[in-house]
């Protein structure tokens, strides 16, 4: 009797895509002589910015305290700041420095080439696959909404 056929490992191709997504633009970065210590983060606030900590939380589904932490660490950098906010007196905003947002800048040209890099050598188009990975974004923020944070 031979074993029942393997499922297609979705969560494995995931991680995969992840992965080499991560390096390409970190060599890309890297190229362009730019830091990648907390580019995402950057980019995060640059392109939605400015956020409360726990929003920039939301974002990528990264648990809050690091997250604080990532924070504290861009403002001792210069790459971010701490401003009142005005809809809650309680709470604070993130957002880019003139310099972050200067080293976020620096760095664009490395995304415009590794999206190139990326969509030049998919078999379909770009426009269909970015839809598709946005539905799974969805479906895993849906999907990990009722989970407890993790203390």
């Amino acid at each position: 009797m031979s074993d029942p056929p393997r499922p297609r490992p979705l969560l494995l191709d995931i991680w995969i895509a992840s992965e080499l997504m991560a390096s390409l633009l970190d060599r890309n970065l890297k190229l362009e002589d730019v830091d990648t210590d907390f580019y995402g983060t950057l980019s995060v606030i640059g392109a939605f910015g400015p956020l409360t900590p726990s929003e920039l939380a939301l974002r990528p589904g990264t648990p809050l305290p690091t997250v604080s932490d990532r924070v504290r660490r861009r403002v001792e950098d210069g790459d971010a700041e701490r401003i009142p906010n005005p809809d809650d007196g309680r709470s604070h905003l993130v957002r880019l420095t003139a310099e972050g947002d200067a080293r976020w800048r620096r760095g664009w040209p490395a995304l415009q080439a590794t999206i190139k890099q990326i969509s030049d050598n998919l078999d379909s188009p770009v426009d269909e696959v970015h839809d598709a990975i946005e539905a799974l974004i969805a479906a895993l923020r849906k999907a990990s909404r009722p989970l407890a944070p993790i203390p």
